[in-house]
This record gives structure tokens, sequence and C-alpha cells, in this order.
């Protein structure tokens, strides 16, 4: 059948090109690097999960209600609570936890775990398979996400949708499907059923609310159904990316370059590029924050040393920019209010983010104090990052400048172990205890030791 007219890539069945990657990758293609970045990925998650889960209340909210809802087919576990339900509500709950507390790696053009771990976790549960099976799912999630966005993803554009979510459907529809064990074609209709449930919106970031953490929830639920639905042979769309109707051109203007979707898939892997955040907050906050921290220690300043606090950014987005901030999720989404807190407390972490904090009158006080700007130069020294530069300027007159080009856990300055297992455990011991945290954490490190991923289920909760 002729689809060049039916088709942004003059005819070019790229969905179905990508489907057959998906279906035909082992887990002996994966060289060790990227099988190690994999357990990385579900610890990082897994840490993430286990301090929503069992702290805050969106993530106590949207475990009760999966819970009740689907709880009478217990296929897979919600995270921090010991309650099972069906796998697509696992995802659900677990995802919206991924996304709960802004602690989510950046890489593959977003934050990917809440959806690159969570849905195939949800299959791989319920369906008891092996942890290398579960690696080569993350790792074809992370691919899959990572690629639809570079070949879609225009930069400069105004962004109308919330990518995490809208990118994650294919990263957790691909990955639940490779462990499925879905053929090519039926992969294809996956990935076509995510084209058509994809969606999300910034308005949650807007205003503050939980739904901005339920974006990852709803992708990671609609990848599982997506796979669960082209499992039973439902035939759906098979240009779900490139036709006149599909994701492309319904989301990106038509654009889609098959290039960067498909040339070289196998030869290097997008997980390996991942950004694992040090700091519980927007990642393009970290450089100024890493700046502003550097100036203080080294010049022994106090917050109350602080006449004003200039901030230059890459991009400056205005939700990321704004002053007014009452809610934890609001205050990490904003640039002033990191500033502030860092200024007062000498530190950024989760204890930083907390509703006392955020009503905190000092930290309050010092977020008029700070200005925030544009500075496109910086872009050009770090293209790879997310750079920023701070400059203080001190009650009696003094001046002082630091720029970071490449903030603690991105690719170019990365986490060591010792500081990785550090972040998990500063989350996981909270909820876990120390030596059930540790556990988790030495058995998710080495998936391939994992003979049935739902023997590890019993630590994803206290004992």
């Amino acid at each position: 059948m002729d689809t060049s007219d039916e088709t942004v890539t003059g005819g070019r069945k790229v969905t179905r090109e990508l489907a057959e990657w998906v279906a035909n990758l082992q887990y002996d293609d994966l060289p060790a690097v990227v099988v190690d970045e994999a357990g990385r990925a579900f610890a990082d998650f897994l840490g993430e999960c286990l301090f929503v889960g069992a702290t805050k209340e969106w993530g106590q909210s949207i475990a009760d209600f999966c819970a009740r809802d689907g709880g009478g087919q217990p296929e897979a576990t919600i995270i921090a609570t010991g309650k099972r339900t069906l796998a697509a509500r696992a995802a659900l709950a677990n995802g919206t936890m991924a996304l709960g507390f802004e602690y989510a790696d950046y890489g593959a053009g977003s934050r990917p775990y809440p959806f690159a771990v969570t849905a195939p976790l949800a299959i791989a549960e319920s369906r008891q398979r092996p942890g290398r099976e579960f690696a080569l799912a993350i790792v074809i999630g992370y691919e899959v996400m990572g690629r639809v966005f570079r070949a879609t993803f225009e930069r400069g554009r105004p962004i109308p949708f919330y990518v995490p979510s809208v990118y994650g459907t294919f990263a957790a529809a691909a990955g639940s499907a490779r462990l499925l064990g879905l053929s090519p074609q039926y992969t294809n209709y996956a990935i076509g059923l995510a084209a058509a449930f994809t969606g999300g919106t910034f308005q949650g970031h807007e205003e503050g609310a939980w739904q901005r953490s339920l974006n990852g929830g709803m992708a990671s639920e609609r990848g599982v159904t997506a796979a669960l639905l082209a499992q039973t042979g439902f035939r759906a769309t098979e240009l779900g990316l490139e036709g006149v109707q599909g994701f492309a051109r319904m989301y990106c203007d038509g654009r889609l370059d098959p290039s960067a979707l498909l040339d070289d898939l196998g030869s290097s892997f997008i997980i390996t590029d991942r950004w694992v955040k040090k700091y519980p907050m927007n990642t393009t906050l970290h450089a100024p924050v890493e700046a502003l921290l550097h100036i203080m220690r080294t010049e022994n300043l106090t917050y109350a040393d602080i006449e004003q606090i200039d901030a230059a950014w890459q991009r400056v987005e205005p939700f990321l920019a704004k002053q007014k901030v009452s809610t934890v999720v609001a205050a990490q989404a904003s640039l002033p209010f990191a500033l502030a807190v860092a200024a007062v407390r000498g530190r950024v972490g989760v204890d930083e983010f907390t509703d006392e904090t955020v009503a905190d009158p000092v930290v309050q006080a010092l977020i008029p104090r700070t200005v925030v700007h544009q500075d496109e130069e910086l872009y050009a020294k770090a293209k790879n990052s997310m750079p920023g530069r701070v400059t203080v300027r001190t009650k009696d007159g003094r001046e002082y400048s630091h720029e970071v080009l490449y903030p603690k856990g991105s690719a170019g300055n990365p986490l060591t172990e010792d500081e990785f297992k550090a972040k998990f455990m500063d989350m996981a011991e909270r909820v876990l205890g120390h030596d059930q945290a540790d556990q988790l954490y030495e058995w998710a490190r080495d998936l391939p030791r994992v003979g049935d991923v739902s023997d590890l289920a019993p630590l994803f909760s206290p004992k």
C-alpha cells in the first residue's frame, strides 16, 4: 500500500521500524555499563517512590485510591504501602510517586524513570519476569522516549504540553510490550495506542497542584494499558507516530525526523547520558543554586549578609521564575524560592521543601531580593547541560560571582557511587530503616541477579 500521502515521512513506516527494534532487542545485546545504569535508574526510582508514598499526602492519596480501585485483582505492589492491585493501577500509583518530589532523573529529553521504570515494574512483577528482562525493558523505555523526543521536539518552540508525560507514555508502552514478549506487529499496536492515549499539561505546575505528579502515573498507566490491550490483538493504528493525524502532526506540527528516531539504534544507549538529580527541584534550578552555595561557603556569608541575589539562566521560563510560592510543589519549580532557601539553610535537600520551610518568614523575606534573567551565552558554553551564574551583592557593598556549567549529577559531573547511594538512603531509610533499605539497594543495583522481580516486592514496603 502506498502510504506517501498518509504520513509525514513520505511513506516511510517509522512506527513499524521502531516496533521491530523493540521486539527484537535482546538482553545479551546490552553492554554491561548499560545494564548497570538500568539498575541505578531502578534504585533512584525506588527511593523517590518510598519517600513520597510514605510521607507525602499526594502519594498516600493516590495509593489509597489505586488500592481500592483495582485491589480485587492483586497483580502488582503499590510501593511504600504493601498493598497490591491491578498492574495498571499500580503503575498509576507508583508513577505518581516517582514524579512526586522533583527527584526524577533528566535525560531522553525529559524525566524518564517515572515512565521507563514504573510501567515495566508493574508488568515484571505481575508476570514474574526475571531481572534481566526487566533491565532490558527499562533500557528500551529510555531509548524510545528519547528517540521520539529527538525526532519530533523542536527546541525554542513554545511548549503547549507537559513534555515528560507526553513522551513518557511511549516509554511505558514500549518497555511493557517488550516484557510481554509482543511481536513486532503487536508492539506496533502498543506504540500506536500510546500515541492515542498520551497527554499532559503544565497547569499543575502553575497552581502547585498534586496533578503535577499525577502526570507520571497517568502516562505509566496508559503505557501498561496500551501494551496489555495490544497483547489481546486489539487492532490499533499502524502509523501512530507518522500518520497524517498521528502524534507528530497533532503535537509537533508534523515534525518527525526518521534519522533521529531510527539511525544507529543499539549502537549506543540514551540511558547512559541521564542526569541523576542531587537536589529535589526542577533541573534548571540546580546550577544557579549550586553557584550560590559555592559563594556562600567560600566567602563565609550568611543570608543576613545578602542584599541581592542575581541569577542568570540560559533560558527563563516564567513559571520557574515566580516569586509567589505557597506550596511545596510550587517551591520546587521556583528559582527565587530555591535561592532563598539555599541561602537561609545552607543546603537544598528533601528537608528544605516542606510546608514549614515554604512558610518560613525568613525564607519568604529573601525571595523578593532575588533577580532572575536570561543569558543565552551560558548555553553556548555548555550545550549539553543547564548552566547558571549567580552574583551576590552584600549589604556592605561587596559583590561575588560564580558560574556553574555542569551541576553535580549531570552527565558532565556525575554523582559518585557513594553519593548516589547516600541519596537513595536519605529517602529510603526514613521509611524502611537502615538494614532493609540497604538490602533493597543492593538488589536493585544488581538486576541480573534477580531471578523473579516479584520476589523483591516484600522489600518495597516496611516490614
